[in-house]
């Protein structure tokens, strides 16, 4: 997986990654937990467990480097809008 990546662009997702700080990048990890276990998060719990302030600005951070991560951040704003409505 990782071979498959230029030097310059890890380096780069490396940064931005360290950038968000430890409590944002925690609520990326559960949000990437819950759709590698569960193929998506439970809408009843969404927004209970996981700030979606937090996923907004990682989603502007990172968004665009990696795809896995771009459709975690689109399915969990998705489930999180349905357990709103």
């Amino acid at each position: 997986m990782l071979y498959d990546t230029d030097s310059a662009e890890l380096i780069d997702f490396a940064k931005r990654w360290s950038d968000l700080g430890d409590a944002v990048a925690e609520q990326v990890e559960r949000v990437l937990d819950d759709v590698r276990l569960a193929a998506g998060l439970n809408p009843d719990r969404a927004d209970l467990e996981v700030n979606p302030n937090a996923i907004t600005l990682a989603r502007e951070r990172l968004g665009g480097l990696n795809e896995e991560i771009d459709q975690a951040f689109e399915e969990y704003f998705s489930l999180l809008a349905e357990a709103r409505s």
